[in-house]
């Protein structure tokens, strides 16, 4: 890689993108999109073949990559469709699980209940115990057998409690496991060779490395959102506790996947915090907290959070403000960017709000325009990068081709 010409490229968009995140003016708004299905529905691969094997998607990679170079790639998020066969979650529809879904059918997490009313206690009482009997026991059908693992009887001095581990139900559902622990790992592989392929082309990766804000995971695969959401109103306290439970396991979690990633940086999509969710009070008791302690945790570690905001976030920037200075990304889908540069700018990097109907249905001339009017508003005095609201899926390459050039014309400092 030292002999690589394309090293040198990469230092240049890598200094680009930290200069943002400190706050500074690099020599030009550093374009970095966030990229979901178009990687396949656009340049020639299915979401199903991608899902398979990542390397099946280079070629389509290197097409996109004639339409556009970002000063940061973020990772294509594809599921491991062999782990999801292996473990057949009742939650999650993907390519290929049924007939009716093809092979570049759009994944759904469906909101589902893992967790009744009246089991908070029983949660709190011995989270790991719950999540392997009830979570985990109900979420991936081959894995019932896990209601009837006790591993206290594990630990008995006789070591009798072993017989257990020998149940037909509870056989099946470690076998199942470890199956789909090295399905999952083959997939890791061959990500990683998709990011490999980046790095030596002369690109950085952001977005291979993400965690969830706990109170996101918890209400998202154990309690169900529209639950916790009401839950905010009925058992605020009880949901607190159990949030906090499960942020002191997210935390270590989250920065020992960057270590083994070897990434710099992190995304943590947020969306139960959204104005329409949740009242600007719940917000700084409820989700700010946990939110602040992962950033913090985070940044302590060398880690940069891309914090992405989605849904309407217009009432929480005085009190995201309150992190490190120059060592955080906040990325949004709706919000007054006039209004975050004003409040955030002396704190962290902002991105995001160009509008993805621009790239889906827009001419080269509205994308010009608008890429042009965000820049004019964020990115005097630096600390600003070109990104995108939503995910993009359905979009047109020329239209890629065109807000990069864009950013290209009008970026510069």
């Amino acid at each position: 890689m030292d002999n690589n010409p394309n090293m040198a490229m990469f230092a240049q968009r890598a200094k680009r993108v930290h200069d943002a995140i400190a706050l500074k003016e690099p020599d030009r708004v550093p374009f970095v999109p966030t990229l979901g299905n178009v990687i396949a529905l656009e340049y020639g691969v299915s979401i199903k073949d991608a899902m398979v094997d990542q390397r099946n998607a280079i070629p389509a990679v290197d097409r996109m990559l004639e339409d556009m170079k970002p000063d940061y790639f973020y990772a294509p998020d594809f599921f491991p469709k062999k782990t999801l066969d292996i473990l057949q979650p009742i939650n999650i529809n993907y390519p290929g699980k049924t007939a009716e879904m093809g092979d570049n059918f759009t994944y759904q997490v469906i909101d589902h209940e893992f967790m009744e009313d009246d089991e908070y206690e029983d949660f709190l009482k011995d989270p790991s115990a719950y999540l392997m009997h009830k979570v985990l026991a109900k979420k991936f059908k081959p894995l019932g057998g896990l209601e009837i693992l006790n591993p206290y009887s594990l630990c008995g001095s006789t070591v009798m409690g072993f017989a257990s581990l020998a149940a037909p139900p509870l056989t099946q559902a470690l076998e199942t496991m470890i199956e789909a622990g090295k399905a999952t790992q083959a997939y890791i592989d061959s990500s990683v060779a998709l990011i490999m392929h980046l790095i030596n082309k002369g690109y950085p990766v952001w977005g291979s490395a993400v965690a969830s804000h706990p109170f996101d995971d918890f209400a998202d695969n154990i309690r169900g959102l529209l639950n916790t959401v009401m839950d905010l109103k009925t058992d605020p306290e009880l949901l607190a506790e159990a949030v906090d439970r499960y942020t002191d396991v997210c935390i270590p979690a989250a920065i020992n996947l960057c270590k083994m990633s070897h990434q710099d940086n992190i995304f943590i999509p947020l969306h139960i915090g959204v104005d329409e969710f949740m009242s600007p009070d719940d917000y700084n008791r409820y989700y700010w907290p946990p939110l602040k302690k992962m950033i913090c945790a985070l940044v302590n570690a060398g880690i940069t959070p891309f914090v992405f905001c989605e849904g309407n976030y217009f009432t929480r920037l005085e009190t995201i403000k309150d992190v490190p200075k120059g060592k955080v990304v906040y990325l949004f889908e709706k919000q007054d960017m006039a209004k975050a540069k004003k409040v955030l700018g002396g704190t962290a990097c902002i991105a995001g709000n160009f509008d993805t109907n621009f790239l889906m249905h827009g001419t080269k001339t509205q994308i010009e325009e608008e890429t042009k009017r965000l820049l004019d508003i964020c990115a005097p005095g630096g600390g600003y990068m070109m990104s995108n609201n939503i995910s993009l899926d359905n979009c047109k390459p020329e239209n890629l081709a065109a807000w990069y050039e864009a950013v290209e014309k009008y970026g510069k400092y």
